[in-house]
């Protein structure tokens, strides 16, 4: 049991270190860029050139649990990143900045999204929205 759990921890601690690294090296190639190119990127995905220079996400959040949220109330994660781009791009954006990422983790993984859409989820409007005009969904 003991070697079970050195190897989770060790797991969790490599896939943190591996997303600080990605941040460090997005900052980096963010710094990089000219400032036509900073500001049209920005505007790409929605942001201003400060709010892009700021976006910090140093957890799982976009990239793991949004879309384990998306999966466990009947969405496909790719077809929504495929379908609404924009959308899609939207809920990772709203996704990094939230601060409940470790109770979002928590529950999804005692599969309690329920808990989440009614309190803490930021992203809960639009992915209700999501789920309201998905293909065969029921018309009220």
């Amino acid at each position: 049991m003991t070697g079970q759990f050195a190897y989770a921890a060790l797991s969790r601690l490599r896939r943190r270190l591996q997303r600080a690294l990605d941040n460090r090296k997005s900052r980096a190639e963010l710094g990089a860029c000219p400032a036509s190119e900073l500001h049209r990127i920005a505007q790409d995905v929605g942001l201003s050139d400060t709010d892009l220079q700021s976006l910090d996400c140093s957890h799982p959040g976009p990239s793991e649990l949004m879309p384990q949220r998306l999966e466990q109330l009947g969405l496909d994660p790719a077809y929504v990143k495929y379908a609404r781009t924009a959308t899609y791009r939207d809920l990772e954006r709203v996704c990094a900045s939230c601060k409940a990422w470790r109770r979002c983790a928590r529950d999804l993984a005692h599969g309690n999204v329920e808990a989440g859409m009614g309190s803490y989820c930021l992203n809960a409007p639009t992915i209700d929205a999501l789920i309201v005009d998905r293909p065969g969904a029921p018309t009220g």
